[in-house]
This record gives C-alpha cells, structure tokens and sequence, in this order.
C-alpha cells in the first residue's frame, strides 16, 4: 500500500494527497511488486526487499544509492503478549521521504493516523524525517517507563512473597513472577536493541548528509542522539534492576525447594526409630522374653508411637522445622 503526503501551499500543514508530483513523503507499506516498480518510475528509487532490510552488516542497512540515503532501523512493533520488533528502512533523496515498511510499528502507525485529523506544520522532507526519529524514540522512552513501574510492582510482589505462609500460593507467585521478569528483560532488549540501531543511523546520517542536503539537521540529530544515550543508559539500570529480581526470585524459588527436601528428611528421621524397633520384633529367634507376654504388642505400638514424637520434638527445639 502506497500513501502519499504533501504540505497544504495555504496552512503549511502536512496532509494526504493522491498527487506524486506533490509528496514529499511516500509511505510504502508491504509493497507488492508491482507497487515497487510504481515507485521505482516516480522516483527512481529501488526499494530493497524485506531480506535485505534484516542483514546485519553496517553496509547493508545504511547506504547510499542514486542520490539518496537508505537508512535502516529496528523499531518495537508490539510490546505484548510477546514482544516483537521488526526493520523500517527509511530513504532519504534531495525532495522526498520514502519509509518502507512490511510490519506495522506503532510509531509509524499512530503519527499516520494522527495527521489524518489533527495536521502537522512541517518545513520540508527532512524536518519530516526527524520529526519520525523523534516519535519512534519517543515510543521507546515510553515503553521503559512502563517497564519501570512493573519493575518497582516486581519489587512489592517479591516482598510480599518472602512474607507469605501459604507454599502452594507461594510457588504459584514465585512461577508468575518469573514469567513476568522474564517478558521484561525480552521487552527491554527489543527496545535497546532499536535505540542502539538508531545511534548508528544518526552517525551515518550526520557523516553523509552534507554530500546530499544542503540544510542539516544538525543541531535537532545531536539533541536527539543525546536522548538516546540517556535513554540507553536508562535502559542499562532497568536491565540491572530486573537481573537483581530474577537473581533473587531464582532464590526464593531455590529457599522453596530446600524447604520440601527438609521436609522429606525430617519425616525420614520421624520414621527411622520405629522402623528400627519394628526390624527388631520382625527377626525370627527361638528365644524372644517379649513374644510370651501378654501385652507385648501394644507396649510396641506405644513404644514405636513414641520413638516418632521424640526425634520431632527435638527438631521442633532446635527450630529446624
């Protein structure tokens, strides 16, 4: 699908059109063939295909190409129930913006839906591209924050374990919570891992544009390069913090199962002074004094009952149980 957008002559705004001639913003999203080679002879431009948006080399993802830079990023497209991120390539020529797109990140999603009713003042193709940059950075300093409020909730769910009595509730929690820790660190990767690709595109970006545009955007690239390193750095403590949890519900969990193994020995133990007296009377001797008497079998039972309290009593003192 192919949405063209331009800049209203009378309110300067940026707003839809069905016009080419007029775009300075193409939004390409998951493009048929027939779709690329529509773009191809408006603005021969070559779309790469969805492979080549996901190669890992450097050369790869940012290029330049016929006048034009093509610049790659990972962007968060869904933050749950799994997180996923996938590649947007954005290419840059002399009077227009194309982003190409196979997913539907919610950066990209929501500005397109937001201009449709409240339209934005933009000077040109490149004021465009920051204003992009910025809501997809914006995206990802909003998803650490709700990291962080479900990492300080981490917290309290964690205490409120260590303190709980009930063990079945208490491995039930402890199970949740370690599903929990473990979505967050996936989410906080994704959106590092984004944050990370777009520091290595404003570093190319600044390094070639001068070849290209004659207006930079220099000063708007460094303040926005400076909220991704305290956006990385952010980022870098939440990991730490949610490492801290899992470290410590991995400990709670280990504390759970040396509880049931103590349990089990201490019950051994309970047991091990009556069967002791029950192999005793179960040996076949000729001469036994206890087998004539009458009572003998309940004076056992007793004996044997109380052998069990003693070694529980004496665990119970020391406060191993």
């Amino acid at each position: 699908m192919i949405t063209y957008f331009c800049i209203d002559e009378k309110s300067k705004r940026l707003v839809s059109t069905i016009h080419r001639e007029e775009a300075i913003w193409i939004e390409v999203f998951d493009p048929t063939p027939e779709e690329s080679d529509v773009i191809l002879r408006q603005t021969n431009i070559d779309l790469p295909e969805h492979h080549e948006m996901h190669q890992l080399e450097f050369s790869n993802r940012f290029y330049e190409e016929n006048e034009a830079l093509h610049l790659s990023l990972a962007v968060v497209t869904k933050a749950a129930p799994i997180p996923e991120s996938h590649v947007i390539t954005f290419i840059i020529s002399k009077n227009i913006l194309i982003s190409l797109r196979y997913s539907d990140p919610n950066p990209i999603h929501s500005f397109t839906q937001y201009i449709q009713d409240h339209p934005l003042i933009v000077k040109n193709h490149l004021d465009l591209f920051d204003i992009l940059l910025n809501k997809i950075v914006g995206s990802a300093a909003d998803i650490f924050e709700l990291v962080d409020a479900k990492t300080d909730e981490l917290g309290l769910a964690l205490l409120g374990t260590i303190d709980g009595d009930k063990n079945i509730a208490k491995k039930e929690n402890l199970n949740g919570l370690l599903r929990e820790i473990n979505y967050l660190q996936t989410l906080v990767s994704k959106v590092y891992q984004s944050l990370s690709s777009i520091q290595l595109l404003i570093t190319y970006f600044q390094d070639t544009q001068h070849k290209i545009f004659p207006n930079t955007l220099e000063h708007n690239i460094r303040t926005l390069s400076q909220d991704i390193i305290c956006l990385s750095k952010h980022g870098e403590q939440l990991n730490q913090k949610l490492g801290f949890q899992l470290q410590s519900t991995l400990g709670l969990i280990n504390i759970e199962q040396t509880n049931i193994i103590k349990m089990f020995t201490v019950v051994a133990m309970i047991f091990m002074p009556p069967t002791l007296i029950a192999s005793i009377y179960g040996m076949n001797f000729e001469y036994m004094p206890e087998i004539s008497f009458k009572f003998s079998y309940p004076v056992v039972l007793i004996f044997m009952l109380f052998s069990s309290f003693f070694p529980y009593f004496y665990f119970k003192k020391k406060g191993w149980v």
